[in-house]
């Protein structure tokens, strides 16, 4: 069975799984209550599962048009431009327009700092 997406050429199945494996950065989880806004909405609450520099998933309550282009609040970073990917049921991907440092957003640091033990 072929997919098909907006006039491009089929896509066999095992075609779009490969290509899903090989998205050639690696993530990091994380759970990030963000807000993002569509060009075309008002701003949507979200919760990011996933970041890399090149881009993020997250579970998205509204309905959002593959292909348009969002504005995401990155913590520490500030707003980043994405382009919406995909979306299946609550959850979506963003490809960011430009590349983003995980040294600066506050979600994977937060993963990578170990917290300092109470004080007694």
């Amino acid at each position: 069975m072929a997919l098909h997406h907006h006039g491009r050429p089929p896509v066999t199945r095992d075609e779009a799984k490969a290509r899903f494996r090989d998205r050639g950065t690696a993530r990091t989880d994380v759970a990030g209550a963000a807000r993002m806004r569509p060009f075309d909405k008002t701003m949507v609450e979200i919760v990011v599962r996933n970041v890399s520099t090149s881009g993020f998933m997250a579970d998205c309550p509204e309905p959002v048009r593959i292909g348009c282009s969002v504005w995401l609040e990155v913590p520490g970073v500030g707003a980043v431009e994405a382009q919406v990917r995909w979306q299946i049921g609550g959850r979506m991907g963003g490809r960011f327009t430009d590349p983003i440092s995980l040294e600066h957003c506050e979600w994977a640091a937060s993963l990578a700092s170990p917290e300092e033990p109470a004080i007694a």
